[in-house]
């Protein structure tokens, strides 16, 4: 789940503790539409992507999390433990 104000997962905009709506392309306030110049950084993994991009590597990681959830069940904090679990193996043989 993906907040609407701030962009970061794990929370919606209900539960948001900004007061202020940041920008989904770049993660700053400010100018948006038609005058729009700055170029793309995500606010979850600062890579050069809005953080909308169903190629952040936060958001795969999060749908990784959220498919252990539902296959294991268990909590959130379980689920998100053995995902990065899992990915470290990956990256350490």
């Amino acid at each position: 789940m993906r907040c609407f104000r701030c962009h970061r997962f794990g929370h919606g905009r209900d539960r948001c503790r900004r007061n202020i709506d940041l920008c989904v392309k770049c993660g700053e306030t400010g100018l948006r539409g038609e005058e729009y110049d700055r170029s793309h950084k995500c606010i979850n993994c600062k890579g050069d992507h809005p953080a909308s991009s169903k190629n952040c590597p936060k958001y795969l990681e999060e749908q990784a999390i959220l498919r252990y959830k539902a296959h294991n069940g268990g909590t959130f904090g379980q689920a998100r433990a053995a995902v990065v679990m899992e990915v470290a193996k990956e990256v350490r043989p």
